[in-house]
């Protein structure tokens, strides 16, 4: 651009050369391409029928009009409106990201024609529309899982099978990206220094090193260290003191209430309330299969921790050890990642609780579940620990929700529009 005059692009492209383009994206990112597919459908499908539960009388009628559509788009845009009823732009950027991973949304229309049969796709898309309205969860669930196998299932089996994996060592692995630019190194530091604080190297700690140390340790510079402790103090976590350091409040600690004001606080107190509800809807499932799938030495590992935890006071770290053990264990390296970033998370909401006076019915709440969670674990009733997670989890979004609401945090805030957001605008929208 220049006085003014804006500059136009040209791009051109040889065909093969395309072709090849294509070619290299998809055998980079095949070996987890399966892998995710089963890993966001743990996540997403629970998601989806709650979305299906909350659409009132006017939703159901746009989804019908794209489900008479005829276009591809009218497939993305159907179950983009869906998962936009539930309103957690986590949610739709899991959603985004793992579409965007397998690299379908690129294909031409001619492309796709070969991996999925349109008419049948939109067909099913109707039966769900009938299920829903009906207010036949269970069916609606079954048919959505079997829409998704006949169109995503379908698409990622066969480029798996035409197309040969690149090298292990050059294979791209699905990264859930939530922070984007500057703020993602500076977020990432924080969210691994709370986990150093509370369970890692720096539980039995007072201070933190110097910023120099530190720097070294985490292989970035001294600047991004400040700003990292500087997000730390303002979240309650730390208090840096003239002359003597960045003081830390490990569990059990009385700490610092957190900075409403602060843009980094409110928006990843935001993100924490999101992940609640992705844990509560996918919890019981991803549970279930990895501790079916644990050795008795590894669930064993976890009831010393849990009985380690009660006995000395630390019963609120119960969930985040179930959190740990999935992402330590799970057989689905795309689960690994999702509850990786969901644990994280929580790590951001826990001064929230060590800032306030604890009420006696908070640690008898706090160590009956932990109870529980031990003797369901202890008769590996894999089924009975998934449902307490998810009861549990329920309880703790609306107290949660409730305190930041309070604490100043507007419900337009908890609910931050995503990355990219579908935006519909009735009729003129289908046009």
């Amino acid at each position: 651009m220049h006085n003014g005059r804006s500059t136009r692009i040209i791009f051109k492209q040889d065909p093969g050369r395309a072709q090849e383009h294509i070619f290299r994206y998809f055998s980079l990112r095949v070996r987890d391409s399966q892998d995710l597919y089963q890993s966001s459908g743990m996540i997403l499908m629970p998601l989806l029928v709650e979305g299906f539960r909350q659409a009132g009388p006017e939703d159901l009628a746009y989804l019908a009009r794209l489900a008479d559509g005829t276009t591809y788009d009218d497939v993305l845009h159907f179950f983009c409106f869906v998962l936009q009823r539930i309103d957690n732009p986590l949610a739709m950027n899991l959603y985004w990201e793992a579409s965007l991973y397998w690299g379908l949304l690129f294909l031409k229309p001619n492309e796709a024609d070969s991996l999925n049969d349109l008419n049948m796709l939109h067909k099913s898309m109707k039966r769900c529309l009938r299920l829903a309205g009906a207010g036949d969860w269970d069916r609606l669930a079954e048919c959505l899982r079997d829409f998704r196998r006949m169109s995503v299932g379908k698409a990622v089996d066969q480029i798996t099978q035409v197309i040969p994996p690149a090298p292990d060592k050059e294979q791209i692995p699905f990264v859930w990206r939530i922070y984007r630019d500057r703020p993602q190194v500076c977020y990432s530091l924080v969210s691994h220094l709370l986990h150093e604080i509370y369970v890692g190297a720096y539980s039995q700690a007072s201070f933190f090193p110097s910023y120099e140390k530190m720097s070294r340790r985490y292989g970035v510079s001294v600047s991004t260290i400040r700003r990292t402790v500087k997000v730390l103090n303002e979240l309650g976590a730390a208090q840096s003191i003239n002359g003597k350091g960045t003081r830390i409040y490990g569990i059990g600690a009385r700490c610092q209430a957190p900075d409403f004001s602060s843009p980094a606080v409110r928006r990843n107190l935001a993100y924490f309330v999101q992940s609640f509800e992705l844990l509560a809807y996918s919890c019981e499932q991803v549970l279930r299969d990895t501790l079916t799938n644990a050795s008795r030495e590894e669930k064993d590992r976890l009831l010393q921790l849990l009985r380690e935890d009660m006995e000395y006071g630390r019963s609120e770290l119960t969930l985040w050890r179930f959190l740990l053990f999935i992402t330590k264990y799970s057989p689905l390296r795309g689960i690994r990642e999702i509850y990786g970033r969901i644990y994280v998370l929580f790590l951001w909401g826990y001064p929230l609780k060590a800032s306030r006076e604890i009420s006696p019915e908070f640690v008898q709440v706090t160590l009956g579940f932990a109870r529980e969670m031990f003797q369901s674990l202890s008769m590996d009733d894999a089924v009975n620990c998934a449902r307490a997670i998810k009861a549990h989890t329920f309880r703790q979004i609306t107290l949660t929700e409730q305190y930041l609401l309070e604490s100043g945090l507007t419900p337009e805030e908890l609910r931050m529009t995503p990355v990219i957001r579908l935006l519909v605008t009735g009729e003129n929208s289908l046009k």
